[in-house]
């Protein structure tokens, strides 16, 4: 019989990656939807993922979805809101998997080394210790096998809405940001962090205990807007704002930041590394033409 996992976060990028990449090689999925009715649910439902009705906050969707489930894929999404829910929410998932005879663990979080990185007490040093107590309550779990991936950048970032973090680069396209010209971004595609995933399922003991960032390449930032300038047909800039001018900006620009700390955000990835998984990734140029449609729409343009 083909194994069952249960992927938290299905509906977002990165699950619905590896929902239907599992689905793909004849793996049944198990996962909890808000809305069955949303498009990205319907999506998983016609490809066979079994969906539970439920939020991560409602317990027996979460045991009703873990029954007869062999691994677990966590991946959280933090709450704007209530800056607590994430690790309530993840603790509560890891306890019922581990009382439903869930005997591996696929984990995917933060570079949460990163934190030294922010100020104390700031929005993005809350998320990251956040996810640092998410992954101590896994290993307490002491699941049979147990891997931790840390995602690079998302490629997927620099499309639809998640774009809201680049105020101004879809509107008049100019991206102002506290990133440098020469800042160098490791990238990853969501589906190389799913072939990773993948693999850890197939094969538990060479994975077991293995922490890896997974990155499926590097590029500066003046290379990912030239890129995508090229790929959607607009001519895409950034202004890069003066060190001194954004502490003031960020008052109005949460993101500001995130993309400071991000400036030394590659000396946590060796992209070289990755080939000895032996595991095919893809260039942000690939990933591009991939999601020709959604590059379209994002930037208005119209072949």
């Amino acid at each position: 019989m083909s194994p069952t996992i249960f992927v938290v976060a299905a509906t977002g990028t990165l699950g619905k990656a590896l929902a239907l990449d599992l689905r793909k090689i004849g793996w049944n999925v198990h996962a909890t939807v808000r809305n069955p009715t949303s498009p990205a649910a319907k999506e998983l439902a016609n490809a066979g993922v079994k969906l539970f009705p439920g939020d991560w906050d409602n317990e027996k969707a979460l045991r009703d979805g873990m029954i007869g489930c062999d691994g677990l894929f966590l991946n959280l999404m933090p709450s704007f809101t209530d800056w607590k829910a994430d690790v309530r929410q993840g603790k509560t998932i890891i306890d019922i998997a581990r009382a439903s005879g869930i005997k591996q663990l696929v984990h995917s979080t933060g570079i949460i080394d990163m934190v030294d990185d922010f100020e104390p007490g700031s929005l993005v040093a809350v998320l990251l210790n956040n996810k640092k107590l998410v992954e101590d309550a896994a290993r307490a779990a002491d699941f049979d096998a147990y891997t931790i991936l840390r995602p690079a950048a998302f490629m997927a970032n620099w499309l639809g809405a998640k774009l809201v973090m680049c105020p101004g680069l879809v509107e008049n396209g100019i991206f102002e940001t506290a990133y440098k010209p020469d800042t160098v971004l490791p990238l990853v595609d969501e589906h190389d962090v799913a072939a990773f995933s993948i693999a850890a399922f197939k094969d538990p003991t060479r994975f077991d205990g293995q922490e890896i960032a997974v990155a499926s390449e590097a590029r500066t930032v003046e290379e990912i807007l030239q890129l995508l300038s090229q790929a959607s047909g607009r001519q895409l800039k950034a202004q890069y704002l003066p060190d001194e001018e954004i502490s003031e900006k960020a008052k109005e620009n949460i993101f500001l930041p995130g993309q400071l700390a991000s400036r030394k955000m590659f000396r946590f990835f060796d992209i070289d590394d990755m080939a000895k998984w032996g595991i095919p990734l893809h260039t942000f140029p690939e990933f591009l033409e991939r999601e020709r449609a959604s590059v379209e729409q994002t930037y208005n343009q119209r072949q």
